[in-house]
């Protein structure tokens, strides 16, 4: 399954009272590594600071919504990878992570062309990808040229997939961000 940029394989979970430890140890880790503040993860996850050590301390832990929002918006890839590692430790799930240009067609806007765009080549690529196979299966032969160009095309499919995704979840957010600016002023 391709979400958001990272690729999840299925596997089985760790029992909770054990992710939050763990989740506790690694938000303390990421500070004392100088990869974020308490602040830092606060502003980005939405809760007060205090709710930050709350979860260090394992008296608490975050919501789906705020691991969410952290893994997203942490400018630094590493402790978005320390964050996934906390769930993804001991089980069969596996991460990867795609650095993708999502301004597509490079008019310096991310906008619904953009996420047009990568799913019309996404098809494209998938149509040839067909068409190769049903080819084989009438007999033609592939050779290792022919092999690797069908791989490479697949992962042109995975990667406009992706693209596509985080283009409509990006468009998301910035309509939620721009109703909460206009609600803030007049509250």
């Amino acid at each position: 399954m391709c979400v958001d940029g990272f690729t999840i394989n299925n596997g089985q979970g760790i029992p909770g009272k054990d992710v939050r430890r763990m989740l506790a140890k690694t938000l303390q880790m990421m500070i004392d590594e100088n990869l974020t503040t308490a602040k830092e993860i606060g502003e980005l996850s939405g809760v007060s600071t205090s709710t930050v050590y709350r979860w260090i301390s394992g008296q608490s832990q975050p919501d789906f919504d705020s691991i969410r929002l952290l893994v997203r918006h942490m400018p630094r890839k590493e402790a978005q990878e320390a964050l996934l590692s906390v769930y993804s430790a001991g089980t069969a799930w596996q991460y990867s992570h795609m650095d993708l240009e999502l301004d597509v067609n490079d008019d310096g806007v991310v906008d619904v062309e953009d996420a047009l765009d990568a799913a019309i080549n996404m098809m494209r690529n998938a149509a040839e990808t067909l068409a190769q196979l049903r080819a084989v299966r009438n007999g033609e032969p592939m050779d290792p040229e022919k092999t690797l160009q069908q791989i490479a095309l697949l992962n042109e499919v995975a990667r406009n997939c992706t693209i596509t995704q985080r283009v409509l979840v990006d468009m998301a957010e910035q309509r939620r961000k721009r109703k909460l600016k206009l609600v803030a002023p007049g509250s």
